[in-house]
């Protein structure tokens, strides 16, 4: 009796179990069949047309795109240095000074030597035509003089020769008041220079005084100060002049008056008036040749020669000087180049040498950086497909990319060790974001097709040996399809196998598909 009823309880437990496991497995079947009539949801994109560019890539590295190592222009010791390593400096900007001593010394002695010529040309501008015409019209009496002499001697000839000790006494006399008048006339050209003189001294010192107060303009000052050097000339002259008449001194005309009256006395002894013809005679070609010379400077205008040298000597002096300031500037050390100061080789204190020197050093090495050069290496064949001014793409290891070069040098010559052709490329340096020194990547375009059919890069996929595999829509469900591909450009993939016009390739959740999957299109 206990064994049955223990035994009715478990069988009907066990059916109960049973039954359990039955439902669960049911329940289970009608939402696998639920899941697959799901749609999946996917994103969808048809084939486009583009140009397919192919590239190489190289390395190399940035470099400045100028160095200037700055030489001190003028030997001496560094005595300011204003300029510190990795300072942004621009062209033109003091970077040091070098000990300006000599070249200061040079300047002075420049000044002295300018003043001086232009002093020496104001004294030939007062001057020089006056005594040029003073010689003319000394010549034009002593030819007339001559002449005179001439035709009254063979004239009166022998008569003349008798009468000689009366004419000689008389020339004597006539000399004599000649003397006096010359006498008189330098005297009251004296006076009247001493008088033009004291005026101009007076009122150079009043307009010197009106100028220290700034009541009269420097040209003023300088017009008075003229006349005043122009007056004490011509009272130096007069002076010169009036200096031949003092008490005492015998004046040439007087003694070759007296001269004469002795060689008249001689001549009469010795009846030599045909010699005194012959003398007349050499005096007058005497004369004229002087009157010609005389003439001749006039009509020159010599005195513009002699002001011209001396205008020449104001003009070299004045050079010199030039030279001399240029060269105390010169003392201070510029920048030749906008950029960054990148290297120190001297300091406060080191004696620079200039660049002529053998064992000169620079002082300062600047470079620039607002654009770099780029410099890589490509293979002999691979130059040919490249020009001058011809667009590269740079991007550096730091990962800045796209960055825009152009190239500028292709080597002509070929590395015989790697068969390689150095190229150079400027690239702007825009916030000073790239570095000289840099590792870079170059892409160069190495080729060109048009009317590529191209893909987005992730719709293809298990791509191995030249084909992959992509997912189309076909009605509403998700078919599979073999295709050939080409190159990778940027995010897109070359189909090769031609798709029809208005294919719907699916472009993600390919994971999720197989064969016959339902589907549903994201609308964009």
């Amino acid at each position: 009796m206990i064994n049955k009823c223990i035994l009715k309880p478990s069988i009907a437990t066990h059916l109960k179990t049973q039954l359990l496991w039955l439902f669960v497995i049911c329940c289970l079947s009608a939402n696998s069949v639920i899941a697959q009539n799901t749609p999946v949801t996917v994103s969808t994109t048809t084939a486009r047309r583009g140009t397919f560019i192919s590239t190489k890539d190289y390395t190399g590295h940035l470099q400045p795109n100028a160095e200037v190592k700055i030489f001190a222009n003028v030997s001496g010791k560094i005595v300011s240095l204003d300029a510190k390593v990795g300072q942004r400096v621009a062209k033109g900007d003091v970077l040091a000074q070098s000990n300006p001593k000599e070249a200061t010394l040079a300047v002075i002695r420049a000044e002295s030597a300018l003043s001086s010529a232009q002093s020496q040309l104001t004294t030939t501008e007062a001057s020089a035509q006056a005594r040029v015409e003073s010689q003319l019209a000394n010549a034009q009496e002593t030819l007339m003089a001559a002449q005179a002499k001439l035709v009254e001697t063979k004239s009166l000839a022998e008569m003349r020769i008798r009468n000689q000790l009366t004419q000689a006494e008389t020339t004597y006399q006539s000399a004599i008041a000649t003397v006096e008048r010359s006498k008189t006339n330098a005297q009251q050209a004296l006076e009247r220079a001493k008088t033009e003189l004291d005026k101009n001294q007076l009122d150079y010192e009043r307009t010197k005084a009106l100028h220290e107060k700034q009541h009269v303009s420097d040209s003023n000052l300088e017009a008075a100060e003229r006349s005043f050097k122009v007056s004490q000339t011509r009272y130096e002259e007069a002076v010169v002049t009036a200096e031949q008449f003092k008490d005492g001194m015998t004046h040439p005309s007087i003694e070759k008056a007296k001269a004469e009256l002795g060689v008249a006395q001689k001549i009469v002894e010795s009846r030599g008036w045909e010699r005194e013809i012959a003398s007349a005679e050499s005096d007058v070609n005497q004369a004229q040749a002087s009157l010609n010379t005389a003439q001749k400077l006039v009509e020159a205008k010599s005195w513009e020669r002699e002001i011209e040298i001396a205008k020449a000597a104001v003009r070299q002096a004045t050079e010199q000087l030039k030279l001399a300031q240029e060269q105390l500037n010169d003392a201070t050390i510029k920048s030749p180049i906008d950029g960054v100061i990148a290297t120190q080789h001297l300091s406060v204190g080191d004696y620079a040498q200039i660049v002529s020197s053998s064992i000169a050093k620079p002082v300062l090495t600047v470079v620039a950086v607002d654009t770099l050069k780029a410099e890589f290496y490509i293979p002999a064949g691979d130059a040919a497909r490249i020009n001058n001014g011809d667009l590269v793409l740079l991007s550096t290891n730091s990962g800045i990319r796209n960055i825009v070069g152009t190239v500028t040098f292709i080597s002509p010559t070929v590395n015989r060790d790697n068969n390689t052709a150095l190229v150079h490329a400027t690239v702007p340096n825009l916030k000073n974001s790239l570095k000289p020194g840099t590792a870079i990547t170059v892409s160069i375009k190495t080729g060109e097709r048009k009317n590529v059919q191209l893909l987005p890069l992730h719709a293809v996929l298990n791509i191995q040996n030249g084909s992959g595999t992509i997912f189309v829509v076909e009605g509403n469900v998700a078919r599979p399809k073999q295709v050939n591909v080409g190159g990778v450009y940027g995010g897109e993939i070359e189909v090769t196998s031609q798709l029809a016009r208005g294919t719907t390739v699916i472009t993600d959740e390919q994971h999720r598909l197989q064969d016959g999957t339902s589907v549903s299109i994201v609308q964009d």
